[in-house]
């Protein structure tokens, strides 16, 4: 079996695996009305058919599993890193519990290693899943709901004017995200990913509204509305604007729907975002913290070396990674951190810091102290000064991945 790129004409068996694994519901007489892939999509197919099969040769009928993913770049320590997103994983039933999803992903991140993407990330179906091939979250996040007119306490007097946007204001929309996107992990979002992600949804297109003064727009909501006559969700996939004046006008907008929804649902939100804290009623509105994406170094000394690390830091300390799904991964390093840059290479010297692949992710991009992982006991240190070390060298950040992929 091998991993390689889907042909257009397995397309169809490609989406039968997806429509099985994700919408089961429609049954097997489906329509494809499939939203367009934005160009960083990259679908693959796990077949059971030797590597050096003709591309010619190969049937749809040999697929056994599929994945895909989107080619994102992120932000990582003020600094833009390559960070495919994984998406897409599935197998029809009769192929299940038979070992060809961990296969799958092993080749995958070979792959990643071979074509210099030494990060990657991932929404699990199921966290503790992912956890066992080395992934680990990145980040929490809040979804709020409350009653519309709850609102009026968080928004101004009116001001500038609402405007709907389309995809052909994709660049609109970017510049405010840029603006306002200034955590780890936020994407340098694409012409196709915002019109094809932003603009468009699986079920039903979504209405995007931005805010404008003096012509100058300044922030935009997308939402969509579900429900019936009697009781209709406004349900907030994204809310950003450049300041929060902008995101109090914006919530102003959604406001004024108290007379046609029963609630507005913030589906996901930056944990540090408190809404709550700016309504009359705090206890009229219910707030959940939810896990986020997840996060995985796919080649150690890569990662290590390409992401810039506190210019004051300095570390010579050997690291001892555990990774059982990548050879290359799995061993001692030695780190030596100086005026932000880092060379790594293999030793067989004694470590100081001996650490699992999914802590050391997190670790890289600041998702994590240094505490909480010696607490978790995924990672341990042989003394207080390889602690210390360690914290300068790796601070936390303001991490928040926020897109569904």
């Amino acid at each position: 079996m091998h991993l390689r790129f889907l042909p257009e004409e397995h397309r169809e068996t490609y989406g039968e695996f997806l429509n099985y694994a994700f919408r089961p519901q429609e049954g097997p007489n489906w329509d494809d009305n499939r939203i367009p892939d934005p160009e960083i999509y990259h679908p693959r197919g796990f077949y059971d058919a030797p590597p050096d099969t003709p591309a010619a040769d190969l049937d749809s009928a040999d697929l056994v599993t599929v994945c895909a993913f989107y080619d994102f770049t992120a932000r990582v320590r003020d600094e833009w890193h390559p960070l495919p997103g994984i998406s897409a994983v599935a197998s029809p039933p009769e192929a299940r519990r038979q070992g060809h999803i961990a296969a799958m992903l092993d080749e995958l991140l070979v792959e990643f290693r071979d074509s210099g993407r030494y990060l990657s990330a991932l929404w699990p179906f199921k966290y503790e899943f992912y956890r066992r091939f080395g992934w680990a979250t990145t980040n929490n996040y809040a979804q709020t709901t409350v009653p519309p007119d709850e609102l009026s306490a968080a928004v101004p007097e009116p001001d500038g004017e609402f405007v709907r946007l389309d995809a052909d204001d994709w660049d609109r929309t970017e510049s405010i995200y840029a603006t306002a996107a200034t955590e780890d992990l936020a994407l340098d979002r694409t012409e196709g990913w915002i019109r094809h992600r932003l603009f468009r949804r699986w079920d039903s297109d979504p209405y995007v509204y931005g805010w404008e003064r003096d012509g100058d727009l300044r922030g935009y909501v997308v939402y969509t509305v579900d429900g019936d006559f009697d009781s209709r969700t406004l349900t907030v996939y994204e809310l950003v604007g450049v300041d929060a004046d902008a995101r109090s006008h914006l919530l102003r907008f959604l406001r004024d729907h108290d007379s046609q929804v029963d609630e507005v649902f913030f589906k996901r939100e930056h944990e540090s975002t408190r809404l709550i804290d700016d309504l009359t009623d705090p206890r009229a509105a219910t707030v959940e913290i939810q896990p986020g994406p997840m996060v995985r170094i796919t080649d150690v000394s890569a990662a290590l070396e390409a992401v810039s690390l506190p210019e004051d830091a300095t570390c010579d300390l050997v690291i001892d990674v555990a990774d059982d799904r990548c050879e290359w991964n799995d061993g001692a390093f030695r780190l030596v951190v100086e005026a932000g840059s880092a060379t790594v290479e293999a030793t067989n010297v004694d470590s100081d810091v001996a650490v699992e692949i999914g802590a050391l992710s997190q670790l890289l991009v600041g998702a994590q102290s240094v505490d909480e992982l010696v607490r978790t006991e995924a990672l341990s240190v042989a003394d207080a000064d390889a602690a210390d070390t360690l914290r300068a060298v790796f601070t936390e950040r303001d991490v928040f991945l926020r897109e569904g992929f």
